[in-house]
């Protein structure tokens, strides 16, 4: 019974670290911290990139001890491993050509979304330096001349009234000289009448 102990001990191992001795390779396009042990807490050791080859040496599946070829060991999160290097599907002359084309109306549009930024900010600083003032100004103005016209509409006003008395008084004297007229005219038609009964007397 007690020599099965080692054999058990040994397959439970085995079957806990099925990726011990196995060259695998770093998955993605990322560059990936080897750290002194397990957990995000230890330090850095090395670093390695997209396709480099690492040895496994144990692990399960949330991190795994590796030796990289420069013979540093340290241990990487497992699913930055990969059993094959993924190799990029390659892209026929046309299909290039295109992808450049859309890249370079990307850029372009880019560069004018930068100049049209640019743009509106100086127009907003040259409102700001520029036009407020101006407006500003304008509206000073304009406010005088309101204030101008106001004091045109009380003097026409004040005129019209004033050329409304002066006109009743111009009627008030003509109607008082034509009466004094016809008062004269009549004394003297009254004395005249009387001067011709007193000599109608004397014959």
């Amino acid at each position: 019974m007690k020599r099965l102990w080692p054999a058990v001990l040994g397959l439970m191992l085995i079957s806990s670290s099925p990726l011990w001795a196995k060259t695998m390779f770093i998955t993605d396009r990322i560059e990936v911290g080897v750290r002194s042990g397990i957990g995000i807490e230890q330090k850095f050791v090395a670093s390695v990139k997209t396709g480099d080859r690492v040895e496994v040496l144990e692990g399960d599946q949330n991190w795994t001890k590796v030796k990289l070829p420069s013979g540093a060991v340290g241990w990487v999160a497992t699913r930055f491993l990969v059993d094959q290097v993924r190799t990029a599907t390659a892209i026929d002359p046309k299909t290039q050509g295109e992808l450049k084309g859309v890249k370079d109306q990307n850029l372009a549009l880019l560069k004018e979304n930068e100049e049209g930024k640019k743009a509106l900010r100086d127009l907003q600083q040259e409102k700001q330096t520029r036009v407020a003032p101006e407006l500003n100004q304008l509206k000073a103005r304009n406010d005088q001349l309101e204030k101008q016209i106001n004091e045109l509409k009380q003097q026409a006003t004040s005129n019209q009234q004033r050329g409304k008395n002066q006109h009743l008084n111009e009627q008030i004297w003509w109607f008082l000289a034509g009466s004094g007229v016809l008062f004269v005219g009549l004394i003297l038609g009254w004395l005249a009448s009387r001067g011709k009964k007193k000599s109608s007397r004397f014959y």
